[in-house]
């Protein structure tokens, strides 16, 4: 049986195919778990953290582009998975371990900018719905960095109201993308 591509099993697995999850888990699991091993030193948190790239892949399989390197994207999420665990344990880090190569660098960079602009775009729709004294608030907050005595002096609120005003927008959009 002739063996699928990455791109191939990428685009399956974008639909749900189990499957090819399992084709593509058995295919790179090793080698992301060895690099993890590398970098942390530690067999179990490897297996863990490895463990956790492939549930992250699952979870966002709709995000997948099949056109983009898997193994670019797989040890970019690896990296950044041992990233997040020396950064919660205090640990300080190398520039080099926290800069990837450049190949690497620009499949990741071309990855985020989809997901920047699907996310903004969503963003963008809610605060839309919003009422229209919380929409200006917001969006004078985080679009134009102002602060909540400078959007109270400019629309003749009080600061509290335009906290009030804040703190509903992100209750909704934290609604709308979770």
């Amino acid at each position: 049986m002739k063996s699928r591509s990455d791109s191939e099993l990428v685009s399956a697995v974008k639909l749900g195919d189990t499957r090819a999850f399992d084709e593509l888990f058995m295919r790179w699991y090793p080698q992301v778990r060895r690099f993890i091993l590398s970098l942390v030193k530690d067999q179990a948190m490897s297996d863990d953290l490895a463990q956790n790239v492939f549930l992250k892949v699952w979870n966002a399989r709709a995000a997948l582009m099949p056109d983009q390197s898997f193994r670019n994207y797989l040890f970019v999420l690896s990296r950044n998975a041992v990233l997040d665990v020396l950064r919660s344990k205090g640990y300080r880090l190398r520039k080099d371990v926290q800069e990837p190569p450049a190949e690497v660098a620009s499949s990741e960079q071309s990855f985020h900018q989809a997901e920047f602009r699907e996310t903004y775009s969503r963003v963008l729709r809610i605060v839309s719905e919003m009422p229209p004294q919380r929409q200006q608030v917001f969006k004078m907050s985080r679009f134009q960095s102002k602060s909540a005595q400078e959007i109270a002096d400019t629309m003749g609120l009080s600061v509290r109201t335009v906290e009030k005003h804040l703190e509903l927008a992100l209750k909704d959009l934290r609604q709308s993308l979770n």
